[in-house]
C-alpha cells in the first residue's frame, strides 16, 4: 500500500508542478494554475492517510490535518479552475458551501465515518462539477471536451470506497492516479492551445497595426532586414512582396546606412530598456531626398534579440513647420524679411560683433502713400509696394538685406560698412526711377533716416529708434531725403513721448489751471473781463509753455477732454465771483480747432452754463483765425449755435495771415483781437496804419477791436488812437493767479471801474 500512496503523490505532484510551469510561461490561461493548485493539494491526501495508519503515535495525529489540508483546496482549487476554462468565476457564496460541507465530511461524522462521508461528499462535488464541465466545454476543442467526462469519471472512482471501505483504497487510488494525470494532460494541452490562441491574436494584431500602420517597421538583427512592413518599402519606394534583404540592398547607399543600423542595434542589444533615436535626410529610390526620423529598441524575433526600428517621414511635417515659419518672419506681399527678422539680424551683428565692425541700418518711408491709395485704390497701393521693393532690391549691394517693416515703410541692412554717402546714392537712384503699374509710371517720394552701429546706438533697440528719429527729421525736408541720424533727434522723439504720457498724467490729475489777464477800456480805463490762460505746472519741470502742450493735446487728441475741463473750470471761477461780488465781468476762453470739428461743442457749453447757473453773457469763446479758414462752413454753424445761446464770439490771432472780408462777414462775431504781432511795433506810423484800418473795417462790420500785447504807455495811447476798443497787455497787468484777479476785480468794481455783466 505505501508504494502505491507514494506513487500518488507523485503523481500529482508532477502533474500540478507542470500546470504551474505552464501558467508562468502563459499568465493568461488562470485555469492551468488553479487546477495545478488543486493537484499539488490532492497530493497531501495520500500522504496524510500514510502518516494517519502508518506514523507512530503522536505522529500519527498529523494524518487528519493533513487530509483536511488538502481536502479542502483541493476541491475548491478544481471547481476555480473549471469555471475559468469556460469563461466563468467561481461565485464566493459556492465557494463558502463547498468549504463548508468539505470540513462538515471530515471532522462531524464518527471516526469510522469519516471516509464513507467524505467519499460520498467528494462523488456528489465532482459528478457535479463534471456535468456542468461537460455542458459547458462539450462545444470547444477536441481535447477540452474531455475534462467534464474525466471529472465524472473521477467522481465515481470514490464507489469503490463507497461500497468496500478501506478494502476499495487500492482500486479508488489506482483510478484517481490515472484520472488526475489525464485530466492533468487535458488541462495542460487546454492552456497550451489557449497560450497559441492568445499568441496568434497578437501575431494578427501586430500585423494589423503594422501593416496598415502610416509609420515604417522594421525589425534587423543588425545584418539583415528580418521584417519590413509595407509602409517601410512605401517610404523607400521598394516593391511590395520581395525578399526584404535583397531589396534593401539595391537601394542607394545613403538610403538604409548599413554601419549606423548596426551602431544603434549594439547600442539597444548592449543596454536593454534604453531607445535610440536619429534623424537625417536619406536618398531612396527614384532620387526622391527624405527627411526621415528614426527610434530603435530591443525586440526578440524567432527566439533571438533583434531591433525594431520605428521609422518616420517627416518630410511634409517638416516643410510645413518651415514654411509657417517663413510666414511669421516674411511679409505677406513682397516676400521680403519682417521686422522679427530685423530685429534679430541686429541683434546679431550688435551682440556677436561685440561693436568691432560696423553695420548701417536705413529705414525707408514713403511719402504721402495713403494719398496714392486713396486715389488709386489699395490694390494698386499693393503693386506699388511690390514694384518700389523690386527697385531697392535691385540697387542694393550684395551684402545688404531689405526688409519690409510694415504699411510703406522698409529697413535695409548693410553689413559690408559701406560709406552712407554711397548707399545714399544707390537709395536715391532707386526713389528716383518710376514705378511702373498697369495705370501708368509713378514716382515717389520717399523719406529715409540712417543709424550706424556703434557710432549712433550700442544695441538692436537703440539703433533702431535712432534710425526712426532721422526719418522722421527726413520727412520735414519736400522730396526725397535722407537724414543721419543725430542724438538730439532721438532726444526729441524721447522727449515728445515722454511729454504725451505727461500731460495725460497731468489732465487726470488736474496738474493743469487757469490764469486770468485783464481786458482795460482803452478810453475809460475800466475792466472790462479777463482772458482765461491754461497753466501747466508739471512736476519736477516746472511751468511748460502753452504753445508746447496746447500743440501735444491737439496732436494726441487730448484737447477735447483738456479744452472742456478748462471750459468747465473758467465757468465755475465766474459763479464764484458772482456769488461774491454780486456782478462779474465777462471772462474770454479760447477754444481748439479741434473742439469746434466736435459736432457736440454746443451742447457741452450749453451743459457747463446750466450747472454753474451763469448768464451766457459772462463767457466769451475765442476763437483763432486759421480754424475759421480751415473749417469755415463747419466752424459757421457752430458758431451760429453758440451765438444763439446768448455767447459772445471773440476772433483770436486777426491779421496773422489768413484774413477773409468775406469770413468776418459771414461769421457771427462780436470782437476782433489784433494779434501782438501788428501790435509791438507801435508807435511806428506803418504799424498805427494797419491798425487804424483794421479798426476801420471792425468799426463797418459793427465789431469790437481789442489789441494784446500791451507792453508800454506809447503802445496803449497809440492803439486808442487807431481806434481800438479795449487794450491787454503787461503794461495793465501780467496773467493773474485766481486770489490775485479776485482781488484785482473787486479793486475795480469798488472804485466803479468795473463793466460787469449782469447778476
Amino acid at each position: 500500500m505505501t508504494p502505491l500512496f507514494l506513487l500518488n503523490a507523485g503523481i500529482y505532484l508532477v502533474v500540478g508542478i507542470g500546470l504551474l510551469l505552464v501558467w508562468q510561461r502563459h499568465r493568461t490561461q488562470t485555469f492551468a494554475r488553479d487546477i495545478g493548485c488543486s493537484t499539488l493539494f490532492a497530493a497531501l491526501l495520500p500522504l496524510g492517510y500514510l502518516t494517519n495508519g502508518l506514523a507512530p503515535a503522536p505522529w500519527n495525529a498529523l494524518g487528519l490535518p493533513l487530509v483536511v489540508l488538502g481536502a479542502v483546496p483541493n476541491l475548491l482549487f478544481l471547481a476555480s479552475g473549471v469555471m475559468r476554462l469556460s469563461g466563468r468565476r467561481l461565485p464566493y457564496g459556492a465557494a463558502a458551501l463547498i468549504v463548508a460541507l468539505a470540513l462538515s465530511a471530515l471532522l462531524l461524522p464518527p471516526l469510522e465515518m469519516r471516509l464513507l462521508c467524505w467519499a460520498l461528499f467528494n462523488l456528489s462535488v465532482l459528478l457535479t462539477v463534471g456535468a456542468l464541465a461537460t455542458r459547458w466545454l462539450w462545444h470547444a476543442g477536441s481535447a477540452v471536451r474531455l475534462a467534464g467526462p474525466l471529472l465524472i469519471g473521477l467522481g465515481l472512482s470514490q464507489l469503490p470506497l463507497i461500497v468496500y471501505g478501506e478494502q476499495g483504497l487500492v482500486p479508488n487510488l489506482v483510478l484517481a492516479t490515472l484520472l488526475r494525470a489525464s485530466i492533468g494532460a487535458v488541462f495542460g494541452l487546454s492552456a497550451l492551445d489557449g497560450a497559441l490562441r492568445e499568441a496568434g491574436k497578437l501575431a494578427a494584431r501586430f500585423q494589423l497595426l503594422t501593416e496598415h500602420a502610416q509609420q515604417g517597421v522594421a525589425v534587423t538583427d543588425g545584418e539583415r532586414i528580418l521584417y519590413a512592413n509595407p509602409a517601410v518599402r512605401r517610404i523607400y519606394g521598394m516593391p511590395l512582396g520581395l525578399d526584404n534583404h535583397t531589396e534593401f540592398a539595391k537601394l542607394p547607399p545613403q538610403a538604409f546606412n548599413v554601419e549606423l543600423l548596426q551602431r544603434y542595434h549594439r547600442q539597444v542589444q548592449d543596454r536593454p530598456g534604453t531607445v535610440a533615436t536619429w534623424e537625417g535626410r536619406r536618398e531612396v529610390a527614384g532620387g526622391r531626398v527624405l527627411e526621415l526620423r528614426f527610434e530603435a529598441w530591443r525586440v526578440e524575433w524567432d527566439g533571438q534579440p533583434a531591433t525594431q526600428v520605428l521609422i518616420t517621414d517627416d518630410t511634409e511635417r517638416n516643410a510645413s513647420a518651415r514654411e509657417l515659419l517663413h510666414q511669421a518672419t516674411h511679409d505677406k506681399l513682397t516676400g521680403l524679411p519682417n521686422r522679427t527678422v530685423l530685429m534679430q539680424r541686429l541683434k546679431e551683428y550688435c551682440y556677436l560683433t561685440d561693436g568691432a565692425l560696423q553695420c548701417t541700418l536705413v529705414v525707408l518711408n514713403i511719402d504721402r502713400f495713403k494719398l496714392f491709395n486713396e486715389s488709386q485704390g489699395l490694390v494698386a497701393g499693393d503693386q506699388l509696394l511690390v514694384a518700389f521693393a523690386g527697385l531697392l532690391r535691385d540697387a542694393l549691394g550684395a551684402g545688404a538685406e531689405l526688409m519690409r517693416l510694415g504699411g510703406d515703410e522698409f529697413a535695409v541692412i548693410d553689413p559690408d560698412g559701406a560709406s552712407v554717402r554711397e548707399l545714399g546714392i544707390r537709395l536715391r537712384g532707386a526713389c528716383a526711377r518710376p514705378v511702373r503699374l498697369a495705370g501708368g509710371e509713378y514716382v515717389v517720394d520717399v523719406s529715409m533716416g540712417v543709424a550706424i552701429f556703434p557710432d549712433h546706438a550700442v544695441d538692436a533697440e537703440a539703433l533702431l529708434r535712432a534710425a526712426n528719429a532721422a526719418m522722421y527729421q527726413a520727412k520735414r525736408i519736400p522730396g526725397t531725403a535722407l537724414a543721419l541720424a543725430e542724438r538730439r533727434y532721438a532726444q526729441l522723439t524721447g522727449m515728445a513721448l515722454e511729454n504725451e504720457q505727461a500731460l495725460r498724467k497731468g489732465i487726470r490729475n488736474h496738474e493743469l489751471y487757469l490764469d486770468y489777464q485783464p481786458k482795460i477800456d482803452a478810453v475809460s480805463g475800466k475792466l472790462l473781463g479777463f482772458e482765461a490762460l491754461a497753466r501747466w505746472q508739471r512736476p519736477g519741470i516746472g511751468l511748460v509753455s502753452p504753445v508746447e502742450f496746447i500743440a501735444i493735446a491737439e496732436r494726441t487728441g487730448l484737447i477735447s477732454e483738456l479744452g472742456a475741463s478748462l471750459l468747465e473750470r473758467a465757468c465755475c471761477q465766474i459763479a464764484v465771483w458772482r456769488a461774491e461780488l454780486g456782478t462779474c465781468v465777462p471772462v474770454a476762453v479760447n477754444v481748439s480747432p479741434m473742439q469746434l470739428l466736435d459736432q457736440g461743442f454746443p451742447q457741452l457749453v450749453e451743459r457747463v452754463l446750466r450747472e454753474t447757473g451763469i448768464p451766457p453773457a459772462c463767457l466769451t469763446l475765442e476763437i483763432t483765425e486759421s480754424a475759421a479758414v480751415e473749417n469755415l462752413e463747419s466752424t459757421q454753424i457752430q458758431l451760429n449755435h453758440l451765438r444763439g445761446l446768448g455767447i459772445a464770439l471773440a476772433m483770436d490771432d486777426f491779421g496773422t495771415g489768413f484774413s477773409s472780408l468775406s469770413m468776418l462777414r459771414e461769421l457771427p462775431l462780436s470782437t476782433l483781437k489784433i494779434d501782438r504781432g501788428l501790435i509791438s511795433p507801435l508807435p511806428a506810423p506803418d504799424a498805427v496804419a494797419v491798425v487804424t484800418a483794421i479798426c476801420q473795417l471792425a468799426s463797418a462790420l459793427d465789431l469790437q477791436v481789442v489789441a494784446e500785447g500791451i507792453e508800454t504807455l506809447e503802445q496803449a495811447i497809440a492803439a486808442r488812437d487807431a481806434g481800438c476798443h479795449a487794450l491787454q497787455g503787461y503794461f495793465y497787468a501780467r496773467p493773474l493767479a485766481v486770489a490775485d484777479a479776485g482781488d484785482w476785480l473787486q479793486r475795480q468794481c469798488g472804485a466803479g471801474a468795473c463793466a460787469g455783466c449782469a447778476a
